[in-house]
């Protein structure tokens, strides 16, 4: 066959087609034949087309009007998966059949390919062997039923065209020395020689020596590599538009450390990017990124995933907060502090509904909060159980658009060519309907994200990279300025040998398929060192001494020569430096006017700055939180929850005493029951958080509390009374201070107002004292009810603690202006607040004390009183020190 050289190739007249192994390869052939074409004053390019081999059978399949379609890989692999798994072979214990159907698809190209025998002799030694004879049957009576064929049979679909002379065939074909023929393709182009000229084009390499070092491990051989690179790069008028390749033996192992030094080390700027500039690193992996791997992308998986099943927590997390859907960046700190209320009361697994539920109390207050879940929610509830793929693209869409996915100015080219290509993604699995026909959402998920994952994509850029890290089989046929060839040690090169599982291994040796034999794969792997290594003038190798498990490694026993490299250190090669100022004075400053309508805590800020103002300090101004406490079971806020929510749905449904009364221990119990449930509804208490077993337990417990504390209590209150209230929420400020209140129960009692607060732990009366003031809400819910900054308030005549804490552990503690208890007991005349007088005179110094601790929290006072045991930490306060968003807490 005659050589030729890329010069040449401008002296041809008529049409040729240039075949080179790789896109890569052939778009860098085009720009060669461009610049030499510079120095020609002559117009040959236009009949000069270079393309990979590939590529050129289906522009001559295409061509001729053919009555097949040429189906793509995931095509083929659909109708496969349903041949295997209603075939007798299929094993009822396989957990995985798309990986069978893989390997299948991968053996039926390559047996077209490689133009192996389909004699059922061969085919008789091994179950695996006798499934593809029979798989391979049905999947070609398939395509035959669906007038389809695949790509590795274009060959000898294009030989019968090619003798009647039909094909629209170039006056020169012109081979790379790089280019690899298996049996099926060799045999068409042998048939072509016939009617055409066929010439080989080659490339010219380099034969220089390469240069050898080891690093100890993985990090030090990427740093050693940065250092090169950093040296290569600052000498720019020297190495100006030189183009640099770092090959790696395998992406997912060098990818992420690589990223990670070259960014500390040689593009440092690109770890702090600034409003106004954008990073701009100057190298680019070639051919590692799919479309799933792109943040704009999994975004939009989020949402289409999305069902009315439970699902995963962190998929609700990542839909609420995504910058990709409507309402970001202006509900982005509310939608935070929903995240974390959902994470604190949900499982690992939830409901939309569910999750939906815990969102009321916010979107009161900010309806943004979640108003595109609602939407997604209403069309969950319309999802088919199936459909063709091209319907489920439809809904999708529809999906997506409710979301306002992608929320991004169009004109940006990121989001331009992310859209373009998860558009072409969908196309694909639109094309999906004859092969597939309806399938469930489920299903539908499955094929999407096996596409989604393994189409290869990369956004262009509109900077030059002059680095390009790429594997090494991408880098055949390629010629660049400088190369470094990483991990080239005695496990990257030979490979090990890998036969198809389910072709003869007699027939892949016969064929010369280079993975079944061991001759064959070190004269492929040969082949490629010599063109990896004759890819540039200048070329370093590197390998580490020690694997990730710590094995010993030596250098590639496949490298003919090599001189000793230079040890690099990269050193520090950027520092930076600042100054620390300290202020003249470290008092707290007081919390500006303009600032006080954003003070949050409620009468939380107020109860904690009765106990320590130094407390208050850290969680209301400094925003910091306690460690959560570990709990066997439900911790005391959940059990919390559940009484208060079963009490308020109990009274709800009596509304009085004398329906209470009406009631014998039966009826009662099964009213409580039945309110109990109604409560374990709620969105905190998930079975898949805490389990069947646990919340029926629970449920008991809280059943016998309520009937007990309703019996011994509620039944024997000495007056009439009717719940004019429950669980009342209102806003009000105090001393300037917002507040959000929430009473669990207002009773009328004969006229009389009476607030009432129930309490699942211990109660004491000394904690509604003036001097030691620790349960403030009751006293800051009589006052700012007494006053006139709350519309329709009530005139309250007295406020009652209630302790539910156990069957055995019930307690109350009231004060007001008519009487010492609702509950007969004993008077004392000196302690009890039971008059009008009394009363009067217990909310004046309730105002007094509130007033100067509102003062002292304004003030920024932060006095600690350390001779008292707090039996808390200061460390506790540490845990959300790196939030930026403050979660509104819950009114008592």
């Amino acid at each position: 066959m005659e050589q030729l050289k890329l010069a040449e190739l401008l002296t041809f007249t008529g049409r040729s087609v240039v075949l080179m192994p790789s896109d890569a390869s052939a778009r860098q052939c085009r720009e060669h034949i461009a610049q030499l074409r510079g120095s020609h004053d002559q117009a040959f390019i236009e009949t000069i087309t270079v393309m990979p081999l590939d590529q050129w059978f289906a522009e001559l399949w295409d061509a001729s009007f053919p009555a097949k379609q040429v189906l793509r890989p995931i095509q083929l692999l659909a109708l496969a998966r349903d041949i295997i798994e209603s075939s007798s072979y299929f094993p009822e214990n396989c957990l995985n059949s798309m990986a069978i159907a893989r390997q299948f698809v991968d053996a039926f190209q390559l047996h077209a390919q490689y133009r192996l025998s389909s004699d059922r002799e061969y085919y008789l030694f091994s179950q695996e062997y006798q499934a593809f004879h029979q798989w391979q049957q049905a999947l070609q009576e398939k395509l035959d039923e669906q007038q389809a064929l695949s790509a590795q049979q274009l060959p000898a679909a294009l030989l019968p065209m090619l003798a009647e002379g039909s094909l629209e065939l170039p006056d020169q074909l012109i081979l790379s020395t790089e280019l690899s023929l298996s049996p099926a393709p060799r045999h068409f182009i042998e048939q072509c020689a016939q009617v055409l000229a066929i010439k080989q084009l080659t490339i010219e390499g380099f034969n220089g020596t390469p240069h050898f070092q080891s690093a100890a491990q993985l990090t030090q051989e990427c740093e050693a590599l940065t250092a090169w690179l950093g040296d290569y790069l600052s000498a720019e008028g020297e190495h100006a538009n030189k183009l640099l390749a770092v090959l790696v033996p395998d992406m997912n192992q060098y990818q992420a450390v690589l990223q990670a030094v070259l960014q500390r080390q040689l593009y440092p700027s690109g770890l702090f990017p600034t409003a106004d500039t954008q990073p701009r690193e100057p190298w680019l992996f070639d051919g590692s990124e799919t479309l799933l791997s792109y943040p704009l992308i999994k975004s939009a998986w989020d949402l289409i995933s999305l069902a009315a099943k439970a699902m995963p927590l962190e998929q609700f997390s990542r839909v609420l907060r995504s910058r990709f859907v409507r309402g970001w960046p202006e509900a982005r700190s509310v939608r935070a502090r929903l995240d974390l209320r959902w994470r604190d009361r949900l499982g690992p697994e939830a409901t939309l509904k569910s999750a939906l539920a815990l969102a009321k109390k916010m979107e009161e207050e900010e309806p943004a909060v979640s108003d595109f879940l609602h939407d997604l929610a209403s069309m969950l509830k319309t999802m088919p159980g199936a459909q063709l793929p091209s319907e489920w693209v439809r809904f999708f869409d529809q999906l997506l658009l409710s979301a306002g996915w992608p929320n991004a100015d169009d004109n940006d080219p990121v989001v331009e060519q992310c859209r373009r290509g998860f558009s072409q993604a969908m196309d694909v699995f639109r094309a999906l309907d004859r092969q597939l026909g309806p399938v469930s959402h489920d299903s539908a998920l499955s094929w999407l994200q096996h596409i989604l994952s393994t189409k290869r994509f990369s956004v262009s850029r509109d900077w030059a990279c002059p680095v390009r890290i790429m594997q090494y089989d991408d880098a055949l046929g390629l010629r660049f300025d400088a190369a470094w060839i990483m991990g080239l040690d005695d496990g990257a090169l030979p490979r090990r040998v890998e036969p198809s599982p389910f072709l003869p291994l007699e027939l892949q040796q016969q064929a010369g398929l280079e993975g079944s034999d061991p001759g064959l794969c070190l004269q492929r792997d040969r082949m490629l060192l010599s063109s990896l290594l004759a890819s540039a003038p200048e070329v370093h190798i590197s390998h580490c001494r020690e694997s990730e498990v710590g094995s010993p490694q030596g250098p590639c026993s496949l490298l003919p020569r090599w001189q000793d490299d230079e040890q690099r250190d990269i050193g520090n090669r950027y520092q930076t430096s600042g100054q620390v100022t300290t202020p003249t004075s470290d008092e707290v400053r007081a919390v500006d006017s303009a600032q006080r309508d954003s003070i949050r805590g409620g009468t939380g800020l107020f109860k904690e700055y009765a106990s320590s103002p130094f407390f208050a300090f850290l969680k209301y101004r400094l925003n910091l939180r306690e460690f959560p406490q570990p709990a066997e079971g439900l911790d005391h806020r959940i059990q919390g929850i559940l009484v208060h929510d079963t009490m308020q749905h109990v009274w709800e449904r009596l509304k009085n005493k004398a329906a209470l009364d009406a009631l014998n221990n039966v009826q009662l119990e099964a009213a409580v029951r039945s309110c109990c449930e109604q409560a374990l509804q709620g969105p905190e208490f998930s079975v898949a958080r805490f389990g069947e077993s646990l919340l029926n337990i629970e449920k008991e417990r809280v059943i016998r509390l309520v009937c007990s504390w309703l019996e011994e209590k509620e039944k024997q209150r000495l007056q009439d009374f009717e719940v004019i209230a429950v669980e009342q929420l209102i806003e009000t400020k105090l001393a300037g201070i917002p507040l959000r209140l929430r009473m669990d129960r207002i009773d009328n009692v004969g006229g009389k107002h009476l607030v009432i607060d129930y309490k699942t732990g211990s109660i004491n009366g000394r904690s509604l004292n003036v001097d030691s003031l620790t349960e403030p809400q009751l006293p800051i819910y009589a006052l700012v009810q007494s006053g006139d900054e709350v519309k329709d308030s009530l005139h309250i005549d007295g406020v009652m603690l209630a302790q539910l804490k156990s069957p055995e552990d019930l307690a109350i503690h009231m004060r007001s202006n008519w009487a010492n208890s609702v509950i007969a007991k004993r008077p004392d005349k000196d302690n009890d607040v039971d008059s009008p007088d009394k009363w009067q005179a217990e909310l004046d110094a309730w105002s007094t004390a509130l007033q100067g601790m509102a003062e002292g929290i304004l003030a920024g006072n932060i006095h600690h009183d350390y001779s008292q045991n707090y039996g808390r930490s200061f460390s506790q306060f540490l845990l959300p020190l790196l939030r930026d968003t403050v979660e509104q807490e819950d009114a008592e």
